[in-house]
């Protein structure tokens, strides 16, 4: 009498079934992950360009009113969804009998709630010296 074995190909099948679904499960997880750290590093570049911008907006004030406001907050449309605050600090400086104006100001641009895993700041600090006229 002669034994027949079957089922043995059901038994490759369904691990080479289990094999591909780890596989793709693998895949999907690194593109996730590789489509969060691209989010988080083009959210950061926005954020310093906004903190940039913050700057320059400082800058323009102090040199334009030859004052600043402490601490000033704003949004710019161009970066929706940030919160761009610009600090300024005025000193005055005799140098050799001139009369030098240091404006040193900070900005800072965040998106998110702090302590979330979205949250996204940058710091910019620049100071900007007027001559008298």
């Amino acid at each position: 009498m002669k034994s027949r074995q079957t089922g043995f190909t059901l038994i490759a099948a369904i691990f080479l079934l289990v094999v591909v679904a780890v596989l793709v499960v693998y895949v999907t997880n690194i593109r996730v992950v590789q489509q969060t750290t691209l989010l988080y590093g083009v959210q950061g570049a926005r954020a310093s360009q906004a903190a940039r911008s913050g700057i320059e907006w400082g800058i323009h004030r102090a040199i334009v009113n030859g004052s600043c406001v402490p601490t000033t907050s704003f949004t710019n449309a161009a970066f929706a969804g940030f919160n761009i605050e610009v600090q300024c600090g005025q000193t005055t400086h005799d140098e050799g009998g001139t009369t030098i104006d240091t404006f040193n100001l900070i900005a800072i641009a965040s998106s998110g709630s702090f302590g979330s895993l979205d949250y996204v700041q940058r710091r910019i600090q620049a100071s900007v010296s007027l001559d008298p006229p």
